[in-house]
């Protein structure tokens, strides 16, 4: 999930919360128009100044807060930009395209939970003309938007069948279908992720609710239904299932408010793929290009820790799914990178053939082990590998875009 959890592209290395932009590059930040200053603290987001010119706008944010943190701009629901993983002390750049006059919405994210603390720019100025991707990438995109279609026809398909499990009640039903229905949408979380009003009802955590203060619904929210907190899973030493989390579950979900829980994933399953299957849908070209590594960067964050399917313990399917998507944005991208940097191209294709293979002695019959069972060892394997490959594909946009 991610308005609350997720998007767009970071550079974050395993264990350190270091803050890389989403939709930046060296020129692109030299070409900003405007430049707003943004300080995060744990209650407080200050932009200064509070407006910007047409054209592509550069934001410097700075976490002076003791938690980590996020920042967000936002054209109505969706996410125009994101930058994550801001560490305390640490800042991190982010640049958008902003060609029309009017107010955006930004937001400053401590903790990495909740809706986070927003504000309004105002953009003034003369609506200018968008960047236009070169031929080669746009026919790319619109190409990856084809299977990005398809993904979520079959996400939909498959939440169907998994909520009429659920609804049912029958739960070993529902549980075998909830890995493979989650992969559809891990696959393609760059484009899911901008829609910052279905993505969190999709994909939320309870760390994305603050404890309960918003609505828990979603995957996650029917996951600890069917998987409920075990004792001794509760205020462990990485604190993924806390005493809030499992007393929420424990007194309200009950078969008749799951049932109501599940009718609603479907209805914003059913209403992510309308947004997508609109003709006129379309996504910022660097959030194509950056596409690779976001999701990449999506399994540093939550999958290695064991944290995104706490309950289920179901993250390889997650982290697997991650892993094909980050691959086929890559195969799309592959003769514009060989083109311009063979030997960047070589690197990729071998790493992704090594994590591929790590990965693949997960598998079993049925799919994948459960991660619970993955010793430390695996995991801190598993874990340089996906630093190693994240690094390689923060090369991705420049070699594709000359930037």
């Amino acid at each position: 999930m991610r308005d609350t959890k997720k998007l767009a592209t970071r550079a974050v290395v395993v264990g350190t919360a270091v803050a890389v932009p989403l939709v930046l590059s060296g020129c692109v930040a030299k070409e900003s128009a405007s430049t707003l200053d943004v300080t995060s603290t744990d209650t407080a987001c200050d932009i200064s100044p509070m407006k910007a010119e047409t054209g592509k706008v550069g934001f410097k944010v700075t976490n002076s807060g003791s938690k980590v943190t996020e920042f967000y701009v936002y054209e109505g629901s969706r996410v125009l930009g994101e930058v994550e993983n801001i560490a305390p002390g640490v800042s991190g750049k982010l640049t958008v395209e902003l060609p029309k006059p009017g107010t955006y919405a930004v937001a400053c994210k401590p903790g990495m939970v909740g809706s986070g603390i927003r504000k309004e720019i105002t953009v003034t100025g003369d609506e200018k003309k968008k960047s236009e991707a070169p031929a080669d990438v746009e026919s790319a995109k619109q190409r990856y938007l084809a299977s990005v279609r398809t993904e979520i026809a079959n996400l939909e398909r498959a939440t169907a069948e998994f909520v009429a499990a659920v609804k049912a009640g029958d739960k070993d039903r529902a549980r075998a279908l909830f890995g493979p229905t989650r992969q559809y949408y891990e696959k393609v979380e760059p484009v899911a992720e901008s829609f910052s009003d279905l993505d969190p009802k999709i994909d939320m955590r309870w760390d994305d609710t603050g404890d309960g203060a918003e609505d828990f619904t979603g995957f996650h929210r029917i996951e600890r239904y069917l998987w409920p907190p075990k004792a001794e899973q509760i205020g462990d030493a990485e604190g993924k299932v806390t005493a809030a989390d499992a007393a929420h579950g424990k007194k309200n979900d009950t078969p008749e408010a799951i049932a109501k829980t599940a009718d609603q994933l479907l209805t914003d399953v059913r209403a992510l793929k309308a947004e997508v299957d609109k003709p006129d849908f379309n996504f910022d070209t660097q959030l194509f290009v950056n596409g690779p590594k976001a999701l990449i960067d999506e399994v540093a964050k939550t999958k290695i820790a064991g944290e995104e399917d706490r309950y289920s313990h179901t993250d390889l399917w997650d982290f697997a799914a991650n892993v094909e998507g980050s691959q086929r944005l890559i195969g799309e991208l592959q003769p514009i990178i060989e083109k311009k940097d063979p030997a960047l191209m070589a690197e990729i294709t071998k790493q992704f053939e090594a994590i591929t293979a790590s990965i693949d002695k997960l598998r079993t019959p049925e799919g994948y082990v459960s991660y619970e069972t993955v010793d430390e060892a695996t995991r801190k394997s598993l874990s340089a590998q996906i630093d190693a490959l994240s690094s390689t594909l923060s090369k991705v946009p420049a070699a594709v875009l000359g930037s």
